[in-house]
């Protein structure tokens, strides 16, 4: 299955919900038909992925591959976890 381009406008507008003046580093982890599933930023360059310091989120897909929900760990929102245990912050 090809990914539809509209999933990376997605992700770019995603990415600039966190302000126009703010960069960070980013990590994405797919799922098995390649979409981004999981979203990392960090505010340090080349930061550690087992350190405390990543705001992950959780993308999910509608039939067409719209992006149709963007979670935030159960614990809240914050860079404060650890992009390695990313699965085990989502209900």
């Amino acid at each position: 299955m090809s990914i539809p381009s509209n999933v990376f406008d997605q992700i770019n507008n995603l990415a600039s919900t966190l302000g126009t003046t703010d960069f960070y580093e980013q990590r994405l982890d797919n799922d098995s038909a390649g979409r981004p599933l999981y979203v990392g930023f960090s505010p340090t360059p080349n930061a550690n992925i087992d350190s405390q310091i990543w705001f992950i989120r959780k993308l999910s897909y509608d039939n067409n591959n719209f992006i149709n929900r963007v979670q935030i760990p159960d614990n809240g929102a914050g860079f404060i976890y650890s992009w390695t245990s990313r699965a085990s912050y989502f209900s």
